[in-house]
């Protein structure tokens, strides 16, 4: 295996050497390797050569490739229990790992080493908070991202690929949500209530990093582990369903996600494979439904109050930052809100009130042009003329004739 500190720039060897340092500061493998390429052409670890399941296993290395994201960290679930921090730097894939929760029992990880024909001792007993830490330093290192005061997790990855967005196109809704939940999670369900109610995807991502949902902590369900993750993960699906419908999302919308979830889940513990990695995903996708809602509605209550603004004070020489004041927003935002609603500016959305209250005036009264021009806030005859044949397709004079 070719070393960098042998084929690399100055640059790259102290960049190696940083890596070693955080190595072994860590008790973390790492790994680094051009993306694409075979390891034995250019790669390093910082485990003995050839001792880095990523290094012998093509199919982990590939995962662990599509896991990684230049702009934040990243973590691969290879299953319930084994996990990595990976990271891209321009056309290299950095990783940490493989790190073990603190719970996992030797015989699981005796297993994982014999699967990669790796040591045990290359995998590290800790919480997806230490590994969290080093790379946000890492990241910092590489790429000059700060480091934040709380470390904050990014992109999760699970080894089972899967779009809940697929399945609600198949689903139809069958049966009312199944509403189960247990006891020794309060803690958790609370603050994952508020978070999720909230629809606050980066304080999320800050819960996920701070603690690593340890099994111990919330009780036994089940003399068999694997059956009780799954009760824990059905457990959560369901606070997410029930929160979802509080924070205002459409009672069948969250329950149809929820079951997707369900279904899912009952699929991969039928085919024994990992679950937890997929309550990550749900709650994700749970809190990111509650943001889109939230911001929908927001949407179309700043939207609905600067009509009524227009509505009122038509036939004033309304500016959008007349409006914007009025309604609490920036202009800019204000602007940006109303043409993603109704599809045209707020000045089209003036000049078209304006016109359709000419409309009615040309239609019912017998007031000369120039005066409903005027009534209504155009500045001039010949304005209100291209204004309304805009609108309406003729003139005001041919609209008078036309309606009577």
């Amino acid at each position: 295996m070719t070393s960098y500190k042998d084929s690399l720039s100055e640059v790259w060897k102290n960049d190696i050497g940083f890596l070693q340092i955080v190595s072994e500061l860590s008790g973390f493998c790492a790994a680094l390797w051009t993306v694409g390429k075979p390891v034995e052409a250019e790669g390093w670890t910082s485990c003995e050569p050839l001792a880095h399941p990523c290094f012998l296993n093509e199919s982990l290395r590939m995962e662990l490739e599509k896991a990684c994201h230049e702009d934040q960290p990243g973590f691969y679930f290879d299953n319930d229990q084994i996990f990595y921090g990976v990271m891209q730097i321009g056309r290299f894939c950095l990783a940490l790992g493989p790190v073990a929760t603190l719970y996992s029992q030797k015989e699981v990880l005796q297993e994982y080493a014999e699967e990669y024909g790796c040591e045990v001792s290359a995998i590290v007993n800790t919480d997806l908070v230490k590994l969290t830490q080093y790379m946000n330093l890492l990241h910092y290192h590489f790429i000059g991202t700060p480091i934040q005061e709380k470390p904050v997790i990014g992109q999760i990855e699970i080894k089972d690929k899967w779009s809940s967005s697929g399945a609600l196109e198949a689903y139809q809704l069958e049966q009312s949500e199944n509403d189960r939940t247990y006891e020794g999670a309060a803690a958790f369900e609370n603050k994952l209530f508020q978070t999720v109610a909230e629809g606050n995807i980066q304080a999320l991502k800050e819960i996920i990093s701070n603690a690593t949902i340890e099994y111990n902590d919330v009780g036994s369900f089940f003399p068999e582990q694997s059956k009780e993750r799954e009760y824990l993960v059905v457990s959560i699906i369901t606070i997410l369903t029930r929160v979802a419908i509080q924070s205002g999302v459409p009672v069948e919308e969250a329950h149809e996600l929820g079951a997707v979830f369900l279904n899912k889940l009952g699929n991969l513990a039928v085919a024994g494979r990992p679950v937890f990695g997929l309550s990550y995903n749900a709650m994700l996708e749970f809190t990111g439904l509650v943001k889109r809602h939230k911001e929908e509605k927001s949407r179309i209550s700043y939207t609905e109050a600067c009509k009524a603004f227009i509505e009122k004070n038509f036939r004033k020489d309304l500016q959008v930052s007349d409006i914007a004041e009025a309604v609490g927003l920036t202009r800019t935002y204000l602007s940006r809100l109303f043409h993603e609603s109704e599809g045209m500016t707020i000045q089209q959305y003036i000049q078209k009130t304006k016109c359709r209250h000419a409309a009615n005036m040309l239609q019912y009264t017998d007031y000369p042009i120039a005066e409903i021009a005027q009534y209504n806030g155009f500045s001039s005859q010949s304005y209100f003329g291209v204004c309304f044949q805009n609108w309406y397709g003729m003139t005001p004079n041919a609209y008078r004739k036309a309606k009577r």
